[in-house]
């Protein structure tokens, strides 16, 4: 790896999965604040677009968790905000709705506190969308973090894409859990830092083989400490944890 990263100077990295994700709501600034709070060393969030061109957080390309149909790319974000807060009144959640941020509300909160890893999203037939790739690089680099960002998806095609753009970006590649196959050859055809396997496929062979290859290795995701410790002794250089303050703890003892 041409730059190094903070598990190269010493620790594993401790990366928020959507923020806090066991104690606040995910991918809203209140999870990404409380993951600052624990020590997380870098935030992961989802990032889609919306019919206005705007860059919304959020994990799901469809609507199905607010019980309603369509994606997100077919409503503006006024519309999707709408439609979370309806879906929060309707459940009988106790406390506030958090609302959907955006990319630029993000980075304008956080950007200077901590790296993020901005995992880039397809539409629900798994096509990336237009525009997104040039519009995520253009957020970060306008605020001057390009240094510290990295870009992971499941999706070659993003990744390519942002590659072309910028080739100076950090790109990572997900690895699908039921599907673990060629993650080498996908890391080498996008010039990518890192490979993300899920946890059941990381393994000692494949974190030696990354090594040698130069790819650091984040593996998703993890909240048993036990596992943690275990991955840590095979040499994963971090973890995505829905429990920042657990795998800091575990980090923190190693």
């Amino acid at each position: 790896m041409s730059r190094p990263l903070p598990s190269q100077l010493g620790r594993p990295l401790v990366i928020a999965h959507r923020g806090a994700k066991a104690y606040k709501p995910e991918n809203t600034l209140a999870a990404f604040a409380l993951a600052v709070e624990q020590g997380a060393d870098m935030i992961e969030t989802d990032l889609h677009l919306a019919s206005d061109q705007t860059v919304p957080i959020s994990h799901d390309a469809s609507l199905e968790r607010f019980d309603r149909e369509g994606e997100i790319s077919q409503f503006s974000l006024e519309e999707l905000r709408a439609i979370a807060l309806q879906a929060h009144a309707s459940s009988g959640e106790a406390g506030p709705h958090e609302g959907i941020p955006t990319l630029a509300e993000m980075l304008d909160a956080f950007g200077s506190a901590l790296p993020f890893n901005l995992e880039i999203k397809t539409d629900t037939r798994h096509r990336p969308y237009p525009g997104l790739q040039k519009m995520a690089l253009d957020h970060v680099r306008e605020r001057g973090i390009l240094e510290q960002t990295f870009f992971s998806s499941f999706s070659d095609e993003a990744l390519a894409e942002i590659r072309t753009l910028e080739p100076t970006a950090r790109l990572g590649v997900l690895e699908d859990a039921m599907d673990p196959g060629g993650i080498f050859e996908r890391a080498a055809s996008v010039g990518a830092e890192s490979v993300n396997p899920h946890f059941i496929n990381a393994t000692k062979n494949l974190v030696d083989e990354a090594h040698d290859l130069g790819l650091a290795v984040f593996v998703y995701t993890v909240d048993e400490e036990d596992r943690m410790r275990s991955l840590f002794d095979i040499g994963v250089d971090g973890i995505f944890s829905n429990t920042p303050d657990r795998l800091r703890a575990v980090v923190d003892s190693l």
